[in-house]
């Protein structure tokens, strides 16, 4: 009797904890970006502007690597990138708003490396920042990244500021 008294206790808690599922991620495992444009701020110093296009898939839940590409009419950068989410500032956001869903979010550290090609000569070069998307649904989105960039032969130690839409499937 003691052993069904367990069983039925341990079902119950079982179902209870299903009940309490939270929100589904509005973000799949793929997402690719594209004509995503890197700005020069006015008043800011000199920034990288062109057109950004990624394709990431995710290898874990919060991991995610792809190639990346810049086109500047001085320059093509070329590379690997790795995006580390941070579903944790999203559950935040959804439980401190009654009127934001924050599972629409995606917040994130991103860092890429790449070539350089500036005509006939190539560099190594890399870039790091910050990200979010937004979910419109489960499709699309739109994103902001800030990133510092070092692309030699081109520019040292600027940054680049980017928005535009993804989509996810």
């Amino acid at each position: 009797m003691h052993h069904l008294r367990n069983f039925t206790v341990a079902i119950l808690l079982s179902v209870v904890a299903c009940a309490q599922s939270t929100p589904p991620p509005a973000f799949s495992d793929t997402t690719i970006t594209f004509n995503l444009s890197p700005i020069t701020l006015p008043h800011a110093g000199q920034s990288v502007s062109g057109a950004e296009t990624d394709a990431l898939i995710s290898f874990t839940t919060n991991n995610h690597i792809g190639m990346t590409t810049l086109i500047n009419p001085g320059f093509t950068f070329v590379g690997e990138r790795y995006n580390r989410t941070f579903p944790s500032i999203s559950n935040w956001l959804n439980n401190v708003s009654a009127n934001i869903n924050g599972m629409q979010f995606q917040f994130g550290l991103t860092q890429s490396l790449g070539v350089v090609h500036l005509g006939s000569t190539s560099h190594w070069g890399e870039r790091a920042g910050a990200f979010v998307n937004y979910s419109i649904n489960n499709t699309w989105g739109v994103g902001v990244e800030a990133q510092w960039c070092n692309f030699p032969g081109y520019q040292h130690n600027t940054y680049s500021v980017a928005f535009g839409p993804n989509f996810h499937f």
